[in-house]
């Protein structure tokens, strides 16, 4: 499996225009700096407040280890071929400290090897997880032991959000930011 480059297929939803959007996020909306799945999720109307906080949530609380949560996006970005969710989020978990060889690993064909084992633990879970529906009692014992229950949740609920959100993203072939707009973030939200 290699990091995914660009989508295959050529339609595309639009994004919506930066009016549609600025009725949606508000009068704090900048078109220069929000990314593009922000703008993609403005165009959902409605569903828009609930997609917001769940980055929110995911990416603001404290239980979440940063640099394992980029070990799971980037793992579903390589699983299923999610190519915006590998370009943004390769400069961002670098920004979050993972290294060349950590990044790297998650492109892995196989099982995930070679790093820290709990970075291998996150994306065996995120392996199971998206190609089997469910995680095998093995990995699920290892992961209380090592992060306890409540843990064990969030890290399954942050597998399953980006899940959801690589697939909306190929659904939608948001377009791929530039590594400028980026920089140093570490959140979709800035």
């Amino acid at each position: 499996m290699s990091a995914p480059r660009t989508y295959k297929q050529s339609v595309a939803v639009p994004l919506p225009s930066d009016g549609d959007i600025r009725a949606v996020v508000g009068k704090d909306y900048d078109p220069d700096t929000t990314l593009n799945v922000i703008k993609m999720f403005a165009g959902t109307e409605e569903f828009y407040p609930a997609l917001i906080e769940m980055v929110r949530t995911i990416f603001g609380t404290p239980d979440i280890n940063d640099k394992h949560r980029e070990m799971i996006i980037l793992r579903a970005a390589s699983i299923l071929d999610a190519p915006y969710e590998w370009q943004a989020n390769k400069v961002m978990a670098s920004n979050a400290g993972l290294t060349d060889t950590e990044i790297e690993a998650t492109t892995s064909a196989g099982p995930v090897s070679g790093i820290a084992p709990d970075y291998v633990l996150i994306c065996t879970a995120t392996d199971e997880l998206l190609r089997t529906g469910t995680l095998t009692d093995d990995t699920l014992s290892t992961m209380l032991d090592t992060f306890g229950p409540v843990l064990t949740r969030k890290y399954s609920v942050t597998i399953a959000w980006f899940s959801m959100l690589s697939l909306f993203l190929n659904a939608t072939r948001t377009p791929l930011e530039t590594t400028d707009k980026i920089g140093n973030r570490t959140s979709p939200l800035g």
